[in-house]
């Protein structure tokens, strides 16, 4: 029905195996531990991870190949499994407790170019042309997502989208149908942004192009996703480093500042 379709926990853990959740756990646990301490009275910050890690931690926890081209429509591969993935990370907001709000999270690409020139896409927006517009990117969308097929010799395309939360990290996996990007069509629109239907069911997120970045991006709707089991789970709350510290004034006293580095790295790295 839509051109991303997410799949249910039980069918991430038929690609995510125990393994694959054990190896990305640690170098998750090895990114955590390389974040910077906060100082006394100073709010937690969210974790800080780079794209390319992602794409590396997926690379290293299923055994498939990285593409190693940032500007390739996908960043991994199985040559066994006949797929690929485009690896995304979103941020979400969350309430108190650790759940997640009904807010909608961060946005993410699903790609950039545009064909013709940019004054011509705002030439676009100002004539409302807005079929147009969407048939331009269903050209892109087509052109990306049968790249690696076609390069490849994939028969399956996915996401692999890792939405931050709090102490969590929560992977989602949604399945790329490219036989049903000719069915999407205009939804609202504004001078400045065309909303897409069809993409993903609307539950669940969102889809549009804007005029002033020049690409098309998705949200997701995270609460909603985690009511209907659509994430696999990292919970780190028990190693994030609650209490402030002053590194300058502790380094003073080797010999204490050496028992800190030494209960560091055990709470992070021996606890697996």
């Amino acid at each position: 029905m839509y051109v991303i379709e997410f799949l249910k926990k039980e069918e991430i853990l038929e690609i995510f195996d125990n393994n694959s959740s054990a190896v990305i756990e640690y170098l998750l646990r090895k990114a955590l531990y390389s974040q910077p301490e906060i100082l006394p009275g100073q709010k937690v910050g969210y974790i800080q991870i780079t794209k390319e890690f992602l794409e590396q931690w997926i690379a290293q926890g299923l055994g498939w190949n990285i593409v190693g081209s940032g500007s390739y429509p996908i960043d991994v591969y199985s040559d066994a499994l006949k797929c690929g993935a485009d690896v995304k990370f979103m941020s979400a907001h969350i309430h108190t407790d650790g759940r997640f709000s009904s807010d909608q999270s961060g946005e993410t690409s699903l790609g950039q170019k545009f064909t013709g020139s940019g004054n011509e896409l705002d030439q676009d927006f100002a004539n409302k042309s807005h079929d147009k517009i969407l048939n331009g990117w269903k050209g892109i969308l087509d052109a990306k997502i049968n790249t690696p097929i076609k390069d490849f010799g994939l028969n399956q395309i996915y996401y692999f989208i890792f939405i931050r939360g709090g102490d969590t990290i929560n992977l989602a996996v949604a399945k790329v149908d490219v036989n049903r990007i000719q069915n999407i069509t205009v939804g609202k629109f504004t001078g400045s942004s065309v909303f897409v239907n069809g993409f993903i069911d609307e539950k669940y997120g969102n889809v549009k192009i804007y005029k002033a970045k020049k690409r098309m991006e998705l949200r997701c709707l995270p609460k909603n996703m985690d009511v209907d089991n659509l994430f696999i789970k990292w919970d780190f709350s028990r190693l994030v480093r609650s209490a402030g510290v002053k590194l300058r004034d502790l380094v003073q006293d080797r010999e204490k500042f050496g028992e800190y580095i030494k209960k560091d790295i055990e709470s992070f790295l021996t606890s697996l």
